[in-house]
């Protein structure tokens, strides 16, 4: 289930951020490093988390943050692009992104809530390690029921 996710994150953010990078060095300010530049290191760590092993460790809290990040600057772009005065084909692109993102930020959030792949997890219940000590009369730490 992450390998999609982790691609679709990664590919979303380049599409909707990698060619306004320029924007990072044509002086727009502070405001542009965090939202373009934010965007994209999040956007990038939260694909990556994803997608390696190695990084598990930071999964959660890197959808939660990439969640929310996320969703608190589309609807503000939403709202600051549908109140402004740009174009009708301008609005309508930055809300078919927004929507994207925001379909993303629930999938996010769906990925950090869900257990951790390898066994033993508290969330997961017995692993096959249990199951093994059960099946030798040892106690296992679960209350039977």
């Amino acid at each position: 289930m992450n390998r999609p996710l982790a691609i679709s994150i990664a590919a979303w953010t380049l599409l909707a951020w990698g060619g306004r990078i320029g924007l990072l060095v044509g002086g727009e300010g502070p405001a542009s490093w965090l939202r373009i530049g934010g965007s994209l290191v999040i956007g990038l760590f939260a694909a990556a988390t994803l997608a390696a092993p190695r990084l598990e460790s930071v999964r959660r809290p890197t959808l939660l943050v990439f969640a929310v990040f996320t969703v608190l600057l589309w609807a503000r772009s939403l709202y600051v692009n549908w109140t402004g005065s740009g174009s009708l084909p301008f609005k309508m692109v930055h809300t078919v992104l927004a929507l994207g993102f925001f379909a993303f930020a629930l999938w996010a959030l769906a990925a950090a809530r869900a257990p951790v792949a390898t066994g033993g997890h508290p969330v997961s219940g017995p692993d096959e390690a249990d199951r093994e000590q059960q099946a030798e009369g040892e106690a296992t730490g679960f209350a039977e029921g």
